[in-house]
């Protein structure tokens, strides 16, 4: 009696709409050694999906001695692995300070003025550091 052929099936889980900027849902389900769907293919609310994923995982700000901002995982293994997917953006803090002046624009004073105040105060400390950096190199 001849043995039926092997069938390797791999767990996959990815987006459904592959181009889309911001995914609504998921799908997961099992694909052969040519990368074709077998079974059925699972839907998952993105949410869910996202909240399992990234709900063990920290993360920390990354700012470049340029000014450019950006996400940081504290696994190291993910850090690589997004940004070798570039999937890390990064942000120069002067276009982070000039969004967060546009989203405050039309907030009242009494919700948001403290707040300038206190981002003001740390940018002044922020860029007080940076000059003493490049004096203490100029040396």
């Amino acid at each position: 009696m001849a043995k039926p052929p092997r069938i390797v099936l791999t767990p996959f889980l990815r987006p459904r709409d592959e181009g889309a900027e911001e995914q609504q849902m998921y799908v997961a389900g099992f694909v052969d050694e040519e990368g074709e769907p077998w079974g059925a293919l699972i839907p998952l609310e993105a949410e869910v999906v996202e909240q399992a994923v990234l709900g063990h995982q920290t993360f920390g700000v990354w700012c470049d001695s340029d000014g450019r901002i950006q996400a940081e995982p504290n696994s190291y293994a993910l850090f690589e692995y997004l940004l070798e997917k570039r999937q890390l953006t990064e942000t120069p803090l002067d276009e982070l300070v000039a969004r967060a002046i546009e989203q405050g624009r039309n907030e009242p004073n009494d919700d948001v003025l403290d707040m300038f105040e206190t981002m003001h105060e740390r940018l002044l400390r922020a860029a007080s550091a940076v000059a003493d950096e490049i004096a203490r190199r100029r040396r």
